[in-house]
């Protein structure tokens, strides 16, 4: 259909009447193009005596030179709410496009009995929100730096790069996201005028591939692998592979809807660190498993998520984690995101800690460097933090996607 909706100071909302309408008619999509459209609707109204009168117009495309048309009207008094106005035009609506829909194919008798063949519209391909770009796909690419250079202090700079990726088919997801940083960090040294220095180059590398197996669609399985590189955290080289299972009760959110789920994942890990870790290696073969409850809520134009978390190392689950995730995403459009978020994270013990160093150094930059090298790596195994921060997103292709499909969303193995 193409959509044609004017409703100058009425209570019922023209974006919501349209959403509500290609949500509750999984096979009817808004088009912007009227030449495409196989029926232009269009809703307008004009204030009444203590009321608001509605006219809803649908013109066919024309076929062998007729043209379907339907008109009709309703009168909605001044008492009745936005909620009740917007049902009884959805009704209207839903009424007018019947005359416009057909069956694929004719019904036929059998032994007396009429039979009817119906295609089931989950059984299509998907699409995306109905009211959207066909797309299945979105790629979104990040870039973000600052850098400071403080006479007597040195320089002090970071920066990174993105890009995620999504596929949404109906019964299967991938998603892969890969990012790069670079960090420097310096301070003076005392009573010489110099500064000291270290840098820090690191990378990762996160898959997803889900499948839906269930007929429901609630309940999938995911396959993951992850890899990274993180001086930061002791991490000369990671890298893991997990598979496993997840429940969604609103797989698919569209506006106004809640999703509450879990996840769980289990598989192996290979660690090699830069320094020798609390257990005295300096690599090793761990299990690895992790488990999350998730809650999002899609309104428009927010959606809201928040999860708990937790993650063991199989092998001695003392090393264990906990994290609290919090985000709200304000969706300026379809494609353009703005998200406030906060993690909060709790560590029982890191099994990438470094263990403490009694070296001595000559040298008091060599000291100096060490100090600091310790002290970010004990940062990123600290028993309690929070983190913050506020991202900016635009993403290329279908953006609804991101906020719609639910399954196994921004998962990762790097915990």
């Amino acid at each position: 259909m193409k959509w044609d909706c004017y409703l100058p100071n009425a209570p019922v909302d023209c974006v919501t009447l349209e959403s509500s309408l290609t949500s509750d008619i999984p096979f009817l999509r808004s088009i912007a193009d009227r030449r495409d459209a196989d029926v232009v609707v269009r809703v307008t109204s004009i204030p009444d005596e203590d009321a608001t009168r509605y006219k809803l117009d649908f013109v066919g495309k024309p076929v062998d030179g007729y043209v379907i048309e339907v008109h009709t009207a309703d009168r909605i008094p001044s008492t009745v709410d936005a909620d009740t106005s917007t049902v009884r035009l959805m009704t209207k609506l839903e009424r007018g496009l019947d005359d416009f829909m057909d069956q694929r194919d004719p019904g036929t008798t059998k032994d007396g009995t009429l039979l009817l063949k119906l295609l089931d519209p989950a059984r299509l391909p998907f699409t995306g929100r109905p009211e959207q770009s066909g797309d299945k796909w979105f790629v979104a690419p990040g870039i973000a730096a600052n850098f400071s250079d403080v006479q007597g202090v040195g320089i002090n700079a970071s920066g990174n790069a993105t890009v995620l990726y999504n596929y949404s088919a109906r019964t299967w997801r991938v998603q892969q996201w890969m990012g790069i940083a670079y960090s420097r960090e310096s301070q003076p040294v005392p009573g010489t005028g110099e500064t000291a220095s270290i840098e820090f180059f690191g990378a990762n590398v996160n898959d997803v591939l889900t499948r839906t197996v269930s007929a429901d669609r609630r309940w999938s399985v995911g396959l993951l692998f992850a890899a990274e590189k993180n001086p930061q955290a002791n991490y000369a080289f990671r890298a893991n592979g997990s598979l496993g299972v997840e429940f969604d009760v609103v797989p698919r959110e569209t506006v106004n809807e809640k999703n509450l789920g879990f996840r769980c994942a289990v598989g192996p890990e290979l660690e090699r660190y830069d320094a020798i870790n609390v257990q005295g290696l300096d690599r090793q073969l761990v299990g690895r498993q992790f488990c999350d409850v998730f809650l999002t809520w899609h309104f428009q134009p927010i959606d809201l998520w928040g999860s708990l978390g937790e993650t063991a190392i199989l092998e001695d689950v003392a090393y264990r984690a906990f994290s609290v995730n919090l985000s709200a995403t304000w969706r300026i459009t379809d494609d353009l995101t703005l998200s406030p978020w906060v993690t909060v994270q709790q560590i029982n013990q890191a099994i990438d800690a470094p263990q403490p160093t009694t070296a001595a150094y000559a040298d008091p930059r060599q000291e100096i460097e060490a100090s600091m090298l310790a002290a970010i790596q004990r940062g990123y195994t600290a028993p309690f933090g929070v983190q913050s921060g506020l991202s900016i997103r635009y993403l290329f292709g279908n953006g609804t996607l991101d906020s719609e499909d639910q399954r196994w969303k921004n998962v990762s193995n790097l915990r």
